[in-house]
């Protein structure tokens, strides 16, 4: 009786045991966006990207996006190497001090669309810019590009380069502000949640944008004429990235997982990006290629801008011709579906 009553003692403290037992610690990311909920980039390289990152855990790391941006959109870089955040979004074209090979998909005339230009600076990036770690202090798990970038006008028509004088066009900072002031117009700087004010209050004339980013600030019922020039008068490129001291706190299976779940989303955003802008509705907008004097007004400062991005990359001993080659066969690659 004795032996066994010491068994069933001893097989209660085992039970009690198991049952005590601390579930696997589970590793929580933090993914900061300051994209608002609706837009196509947040649903798809925020959101789902997460969603990924947790089913192919099998349930180790847990993502958590704030529901509001713990930083500034031009303060992501320094927020992930500050520790404020593990994961973010980067928008390349506000890290010009510490990037700009990887500036590549910015340049005038080579982001015909989302996919090609996401696929390909990906692609470029991962083959030969990396190497070069500009993105010091962080981890880049996929790259985003938007469609390039054209000019909306509301209400006046562009067809002579004088129609480009004196006009206030909404634009990102950058190259592309640039590429506007050289032509005569006057570059308008704002953030893009607050668009709707700007071109409902007449703070701008026109946009450096594309119809789906349009529709997104809810202007497009304001554009009357849209001026297409191939391959855009530029665009904005992304590097998601997570801190580097945030990776390296990993385990080899948690990383390897990130990397299965981050496979293929550039393609798979620059989709998403360029479905939505097949989507707006251009109905009662005067659509054009730029006339020849208008793209002429233009092309000067964009073929500068190109060959700054030429003298930039070969000062951080990139072989800035064979990458531009490089790009540009992927972008032929992917619209060729091959």
């Amino acid at each position: 009786m004795k032996l066994f009553k010491t068994l069933v003692a001893s097989v209660a403290i085992a039970a009690g045991s198991i049952t005590a037992a601390p579930a696997i610690a589970q590793t929580e990311l933090i993914f900061n966006s300051y994209l608002p909920p609706f837009n196509v980039m947040r649903r798809v390289a925020v959101n789902e990207f997460a969603k990924r990152i947790e089913a192919e855990s099998g349930g180790s790391i847990k993502v958590t996006i704030p529901d509001s941006s713990l930083a500034p959109s031009n303060q992501q870089y320094e927020m992930l190497l500050d520790g404020v955040a593990d994961m973010a979004m980067l928008p390349i074209n506000d890290m010009s001090q510490v990037v700009s090979a990887a500036a590549i998909a910015d340049l005038p005339g080579h982001a015909p669309s989302a996919e090609a230009a996401s696929i390909a600076l990906w692609e470029t990036y991962d083959q030969i810019f990396r190497k070069n770690d500009e993105f010091k202090g962080v981890v880049v798990l996929t790259t985003e590009v938007l469609n390039g970038r054209q000019i909306l006008s509301m209400g006046k028509p562009i067809e002579k380069a004088e129609d480009l004088k004196g006009m206030k066009f909404w634009v990102p900072a950058g190259p592309m502000s640039e590429i506007a002031e050289s032509a005569g117009s006057v570059p308008v700087h704002v953030p893009f949640p607050q668009l709707f004010e700007a071109v409902s209050k007449g703070v701008v004339d026109g946009l450096v944008a594309s119809p789906g980013s349009a529709k997104s600030a809810k202007v497009l019922d304001q554009v009357s004429h849209y001026v297409t020039v191939p391959g855009g008068v530029g665009s904005v490129s992304f590097a998601t990235a997570i801190s580097q001291d945030r990776w390296d706190m990993l385990t080899e299976d948690q990383q390897a997982a990130i990397m299965r779940a981050a496979k293929g989303l550039p393609g798979i955003i620059g989709k998403a990006i360029d479905a939505q802008d097949k989507g707006a509705d251009l109905s009662g907008v005067s659509v054009s290629e730029a006339t020849p004097a208008v793209a002429g007004a233009l092309k000067p400062e964009m073929d500068a801008q190109i060959e700054a991005w030429k003298e930039k990359a070969t000062a951080k001993g990139v072989d800035a011709e064979a990458a531009l080659t490089f790009y540009r066969n992927v972008l032929t690659r992917v619209a060729e579906g091959k």
